[in-house]
């Protein structure tokens, strides 16, 4: 296995099949793990059909021990419909998403399934217990280096690898036949005290889960979409079109079926500092408000075009629960958009649901022939290679295939992490996502909209990709951010390029780092805290460092945003890009320190 769970018991795993929910009982009276593996092809057809199963399973959940921990393994749709009966009984912890092996049984033109929802409850209302759990550094075939690359940060992470996230792509399964790789991890991440026991329920025989004959469910669309519409509202035309106002009021304003794809991006209800967006409503306020755009974008939608919703996964569950009873389920898109893991089963990715209005038509991105000038955003690097300039391209001049097939898990985008390629706007999205989205479901000279456009950057990709675009912003000085960036491509300027400036927003809580002369590397200084660390046995304290230190004190309290910061080297082992057979005997773990 690629993990590793520090100071684990690893619990010991049975398994019963289970041929109908009746069935299901457990009845021991030590706290223990659980695991649900529910039939595969369970589908979001079956799913709806499923709400006596359903309260069969939340009804198990209710009667586990006060301690214990349940999991449930199933497709992104069937986990969106049965975690509300779960939440009823247990606290809600993780929602991860598990990669699986290629699945030829979808359809043709229509992106790949090649993820599983594992979700994660307990019936203790506390934080998730379980061990501290690390997934190996993986190493790049052509030149031999870490497959991320960790830049001047080496010393402050461990020799092994990084901590877990909620995407799990070191353990492909075969959830129709094989899920050992899963079942291994999760008996040793919770192999801690109170747990001996994971008591595995196999469920794809149930009768009740069996795929039935369902039958399919396509809801009626409106007549069809007439191109004299879109002529008078100057849509055959690939320019942007920006609009200051609220969302619904102008959405309330278009025409009915006018337009090709519709994403939204909506303030995820996290308390973030937006300019005129209270993020902090009352959450039944913040889905009914979800609700009403909703049903607008579905409504200016045209017929087998796509809606796409970006959020949080649990937030997504309560969107699929709505567009489920008026349109098509089209993919489940798991978005890994944070690169680095930093705390114990950090969450680090972004649920993309996608809905048609009617039946949906074939994928233009997945149609032979279409959008060969993609720029390569249907080919997502294989993640085995590193992404390191030099090795990129001498992998170029070799010819080396470093691609791989595209799926509904995306791991090579990522959120836009440095100040230079940021602007005014908390929460801005990497341009890659938005020109994979277009390309994947829409053609050139299409009308794509954005009902929260932000800074703008769906407007911009979809100008660049020869997509007319409309985008809409309460806020006005983002609209007029956007705007200045419009601008900025008319002049033949790249308006995702690196700037000079520091912006003002941002997306977490922490303090930003103030521009400054180091007169010595915060590497430096960090590595001397790691020396004092070992002289001591501990975690020194500030005055302790200010005694022992070669540097003066004040260069700690300049450089740093706070003591732990300065201690990240002392607490860890320091990892080396380099394979394990090459590296250098490591530096043994220095086990008091609790990373």
């Amino acid at each position: 296995m690629s993990h590793w769970s520090e100071n684990n018991h690893p619990l010991s795993v049975s398994i019963q099949t289970v041929p109908r929910l009746s069935a299901l009982v457990h009845a021991g009276a030590r706290p223990a793990v659980h695991l649900l593996w529910l039939p595969h092809g369970r589908d979001y057809r079956i799913a709806n059909a499923s709400e006596a199963a359903f309260r069969a399973i939340a009804r198990f959940a209710e009667h586990l021990h006060g301690e214990d921990t349940l999991c449930v393994l199933t497709t992104p749709p069937d986990a969106a419909l049965l975690l509300p009966y779960l939440e009823a009984k247990l606290k809600f912890q993780l929602w991860v998403a598990v990669e699986t092996l290629p699945d030829d049984c979808h359809s043709p033109g229509a992106l790949p399934n090649r993820h599983a929802a594992l979700l994660v409850l307990t019936r203790y209302s506390s934080a998730l217990r379980h061990t501290k759990t690390r997934i190996q550094y993986t190493y790049c075939p052509a030149c031999g280096k870490t497959t991320k690359d960790y830049g001047g940060k080496k010393h402050t992470y461990h020799e092994y690898g990084t901590l877990m996230s909620d995407v799990w792509r070191d353990v492909s399964c075969d959830p129709h036949t094989n899920i050992a790789p899963v079942v291994e991890r999760l008996a040793d991440l919770f192999g801690q005290s109170p747990y001996t026991d994971l008591n595995v329920y196999d469920l794809r025989s149930c009768s009740e889960l069996m795929a039935q004959d369902v039958s399919p469910i396509l809801f009626e669309a409106p007549l069809p979409y007439e191109w004299s519409q879109a002529k008078r509202d100057g849509e055959d035309s690939v320019e942007a079109r920006l609009i200051q106002g609220d969302c619904l009021e102008t959405l309330r304003r278009m025409p009915a079926a006018s337009v090709d794809f519709c994403f939204a991006d909506p303030p995820y209800n996290l308390e973030k500092k937006y300019d005129t967006w209270n993020d902090a409503l009352e959450i039944q306020q913040y889905f009914d408000w979800c609700d009403e755009w909703l049903a607008e974008l579905y409504r200016v939608l045209k017929p087998g075009r796509t809606l796409c919703v970006l959020n949080i996964p649990l937030w997504t569950v309560r969107h699929f629960q709505c567009l489920c009873s008026v349109m098509n389920y089209q993919n489940w898109i798991a978005w890994e958009a944070l690169g680095f893991p930093v705390r114990q089963i950090m969450p680090s990715h972004y649920a993309l649901l996608c809905f048609s209005k009617g039946e949906a038509r074939r994928l233009p991105g997945m149609e032979a022939g279409e959008n060969k000038e993609d720029g390569g955003a249907l080919e997502p690097q294989n993640t085995l290679f590193c992404v390191r300039g030099s090795c990129v391209e001498r992998r170029r001049k070799a010819g080396t295939s470093d691609r791989a097939a595209l799926g509904d898990i995306w791991s090579d985008i990522h959120r836009l992490k440095h100040n230079s390629r940021r602007v005014d706007h908390p929460c801005q999205l990497p341009p890659a996502l938005m020109r994979r989205l277009y390309v994947l479901f829409t053609r050139p000279g299409e009308v794509v909209l954005d009902c929260f456009n932000g800074s703008g950057t769906s407007t911009l990709v979809a100008q660049q990709t020869g997509r007319a675009s409309i985008g809409i912003e309460l806020s006005e000085p983002y609209h007029r951010l956007a705007s200045s960036r419009h601008e900025q491509l008319a002049r033949g300027e790249d308006p995702f390029g690196k700037n000079d400036d520091t912006p003002q927003a941002k997306n977490s809580r922490v303090q930003r780092v103030i521009k400054q002369k180091y007169e010595v590397s915060k590497k430096t200084l960090q590595l001397d805290v790691r020396r004092i660390a070992r002289q001591l046995g501990r975690l020194p304290t500030r005055e302790e460092v200010s005694e022992r230190s070669s540097y003066p004190i004040a260069y700690y309290d300049d450089y740093f945003l706070s003591w732990g910061e300065a201690c990240a080297a002392a607490r860890t082992t320091g990892m080396s890009e380099l394979p394990p057979d090459l590296k250098p005997k490591p530096v043994p773990a220095f086990s008091l320190f609790d990373e």
